[in-house]
């Protein structure tokens, strides 16, 4: 039985009761009465505030995993940077950062930027090199995996 029912049974036995609408007891018992029907009726309407408020947050919640997988995309991305893609073989090179020592995964496109900000610590890093050097390292790192 619900909070409400019960009230309004109460209220029933004490209508049952037939006593006199003029004794101060039946007034007190009348108002009690009174009282728990409003208690009911209110947290009933709090409840429903309660379930609504639970369905808007699981809605949210929902809505924000979908935005965290489009920013983050933890399934491809080993350190969070956006950079290093652990399920792809576009990183070509790996970097230390000189500040907290993460290595950091960099693929063709992010090396010819000239730099980045360390994920970890947020150190600029900077990169200077050659296109000869890159290739000469990359035609070795070929013949090694032919090997």
């Amino acid at each position: 039985m619900k909070l409400t029912e019960k009230a309004a049974y109460i209220k029933g036995l004490l209508e049952g009761l037939e006593l006199d609408p003029n004794d101060k007891q039946t007034k007190v018992l009348k108002a009690l009465t009174d009282l728990v029907n409003e208690m009911a009726d209110e947290l009933c309407q709090l409840e429903q505030c309660y379930d609504d408020v639970c369905d808007q947050i699981d809605a949210l919640d929902e809505d924000l995993l979908g935005v965290e997988d489009l920013i983050y995309d933890d399934e491809d991305d080993e350190c969070g940077c956006g950079f290093c893609k652990s399920g792809e073989d576009d990183t070509a090179y790996e970097v230390t950062c000189p500040t907290c020592g993460t290595t950091i995964g960099l693929n063709e496109d992010s090396l010819n930027d000239g730099g980045i900000d360390c994920p970890n610590c947020g150190e600029t890093l900077e990169f200077d090199y050659d296109e000869d050097e890159l290739d000469d390292k990359t035609d070795d790192d070929e013949k090694t995996e032919e090997e």
